[in-house]
């Protein structure tokens, strides 16, 4: 009878994750390309597809429920760069998938913008640190359509595409928000982003219990056993893990983190 009641209990527990653990295929967008960078740098990139279209629906193929699209170019600049390709992607994919995009989104006419063109949830970065009563002040309309970006350099935040560095501590920066606006929060360190040395578990983890929202881990997954690792803390607050170079560079395919993640081992 335990033994039926342990396997009733880990049964149920598998299945949470599968249902609630996200996992968020990247597409970084650059020049109208879809690529990736080392440690957020513009000048360390290595392009994947040249249509990001295309890249976005082989992730639906193997089963995506969301994508995570940044406009890279955007996110540098301050304003959206990608619009055509973005929008082109957006078409395409309208009820295949569910969009999260950041990139260069520095004002409510932006937000307004991609949120009436079928985006699901916008990531607001420099915007969020620069201008927090802006977002306290969006009505109801906008409530959990928000994802701030906490982007994190030896642990304080970093915005303008990663280019400016601030003495903010990330758990100081969303304590400034109405909980009642966010959905969700992106950790991402960017010590590690791009560069499959895998993922600061003990860092995200923490900031994941300090902070009210589900958090979404970013930055240097590696392998399928990070991806495990993270949905374990399911319970501290890690609701997904954003996947970039470790899909392009085929360590493994979308479709296997979602069997994994769904069986609840490797």
């Amino acid at each position: 009878m335990e033994n039926i009641l342990l396997v009733i209990i880990i049964t149920k527990n598998y299945k949470m994750i599968d249902e609630c653990f996200n996992l968020y295929p990247a597409i970084d967008i650059k020049d109208g390309k879809c690529v990736r960078l080392l440690f957020g740098d513009m000048k360390k990139e290595i392009v994947y597809n040249y249509n990001p279209i295309d890249q976005a629906m082989w992730f639906i193929d193997q089963g995506a429920k969301w994508l995570h699209v940044v406009d890279l170019d955007g996110a540098v600049e301050g304003k959206t760069v990608n619009k055509t390709v973005i929008q082109k992607l957006l078409i395409t994919c309208q009820n295949k998938v569910k969009i999260q995009l950041g990139g260069g989104i520095r004002n409510k006419q932006n937000i307004d913008f991609w949120l009436e063109n079928s985006v699901e949830r916008l990531i607001l970065g420099t915007l969020a640190y620069e201008n927090p009563n802006l977002v306290n002040n969006l009505k109801k309309d906008y409530y959990k359509k928000i994802v701030i970006a906490a982007d994190v350099r030896d642990g304080m935040i970093a915005s303008h595409g990663w280019k400016r560095q601030s003495n903010t501590q990330a758990v100081d920066l969303i304590k400034k928000f109405n909980p009642s606006i966010i959905s969700s929060v992106i950790y991402t360190d960017i010590s590690r982003d791009g560069s499959l040395q895998g993922v600061s578990l003990e860092q995200t983890s923490k900031f994941a219990k300090y902070i009210p929202h589900p958090v979404i881990a970013s930055g240097g997954v590696s392998s399928l056993n990070d991806i495990m690792t993270l949905s374990h803390e399911f319970s501290s607050g890690i609701e997904g893990v954003i996947i970039g170079k470790a899909l392009y560079e085929k360590k493994f395919t979308f479709s296997q983190a979602l069997e994994a993640i769904k069986n609840g081992r490797l």
